[in-house]
């Protein structure tokens, strides 16, 4: 039986077409499964779960890298947030003591020529009216100053 010019054409369009819309599925799964971009964040989260007991439940800490220097930004809810950012005194010893409790295994890890630093954000706003203090700056001050806790 001879086979007719463009016969089954329909059937092929069909397939390649199938086959092409199978292929762009797979990709765009295995893109959101696997972006190119994710980064591992098992330190981070280790430096966060490390510091969740010195603060309220209720509060959020995210670890962050900017540049050098991991910052743990600390969010408290809501009114206890605005009055820890409008008792200056209160804010710096709180950031302090976090710097504290940052356990050795931690400070091992990230090495000599690293920084951890604390940060606080209110209303989702860091960085802009904010101040980050550098916990390195601020052990070495404890040291100076014979402070042991």
């Amino acid at each position: 039986m001879a086979r007719r010019p463009g016969g089954g054409g329909a059937v092929r369009n069909f397939m390649e077409g199938t086959m092409r819309a199978f292929a762009i599925s797979l990709s765009i799964a295995l893109s959101a499964a696997n972006p190119a971009g994710a980064v591992d964040r098992s330190f981070e989260t280790a430096v966060e779960n490390s510091l969740k007991g010195s603060v309220p439940g209720d509060w959020f800490l995210r670890a962050s890298w900017r540049d050098d220097t991991l910052v743990v930004f600390i969010s408290p809810p809501p009114p206890e947030s605005f009055k820890l950012w409008y008792d200056a005194g209160r804010q710096k010893s709180m950031m302090e003591a976090l710097c504290r409790a940052v356990p050795g295994t931690i400070w091992d890890r990230i090495g000599d020529a690293k920084d951890i630093a604390m940060e606080q954000v209110v209303g989702g706003n860091g960085g802009k009216g904010s101040w980050r203090l550098s916990c390195r700056e601020d052990l070495a001050k404890g040291k100076e100053a014979g402070r042991t806790d």
